[in-house]
């Protein structure tokens, strides 16, 4: 439901937002009185802080894209889930709506598909982007003299084999077959999501409270 995931994210933004005001708070005493700079671990920390609110924004952006390719989903077959049991499960199986509309909602699809693609690849917070799946990782200091370190590793949701897994329509929705792969691989993929976006506020949480 709507509503359910605003609460949700209404909540991610808070608790990050929380963690990186305790740590603005830290930089601001941990300056000295005569205005000496302050520790630069402390701005590694809000930064990766900030970072860490940027791919949970994006991946709030992406779990939206998958919701509405659910929803395409179930139009091409034809279904409002209350005759279909398989739709229990987020897979129609009703298989009564034309080909041309069917065509129609997989191109549609697949520039949801193509969304996915952009959001991932331009989620950046500085020069680090946690979500394409090249690599990016945050190696944060945790005090002044840089022994103790938190190292945070990126995802891959990009749409590829790597990431969410996403096919593409390649018989444009006309068979039941590629219809309920499509719906399975949308449901992993926003399990995944939520999942990912569950381990940054974590990750943003705990930074907040090592950083000394």
């Amino acid at each position: 439901p709507k509503a359910a995931h605003r609460r949700r994210k209404a909540a991610r933004l808070s608790a990050l937002a929380k963690g990186r005001e305790a740590l603005a708070r830290l930089k601001q005493t941990g300056g000295a009185p005569d205005s000496q700079p302050v520790a630069p671990h402390l701005d590694s920390a809000i930064s990766a802080i900030e970072t860490l609110e940027a791919a949970v924004l994006s991946l709030d952006a992406i779990s939206h894209r998958l919701r509405d390719a659910r929803e395409l989903v179930t139009v091409a077959s034809g279904s409002t889930g209350d005759d279909a049991p398989s739709h229990q499960q987020g897979i129609p199986s009703n298989d009564d709506t034309p080909n041309g509309a069917r065509a129609v909602l997989a191109e549609r699809y697949d520039e949801l598909r193509d969304d996915i693609d952009r959001i991932a690849g331009t989620a950046y917070a500085g020069r680090t982007n946690l979500l394409d799946g090249l690599g990016g990782v945050l190696d944060v200091p945790l005090d002044g003299t840089g022994r103790a370190r938190a190292a945070i590793t990126g995802a891959n949701v990009t749409c590829d084999a790597h990431g969410l897994c996403l096919p593409p329509p390649e018989q444009a929705f006309a068979t039941h077959a590629e219809r309920h792969s499509i719906a399975a691989s949308i449901n992993a993929a926003l399990q995944m999501t939520s999942a990912l976006a569950a381990r940054f506020e974590v990750e943003a949480a705990l930074l907040a409270a090592r950083i000394r």
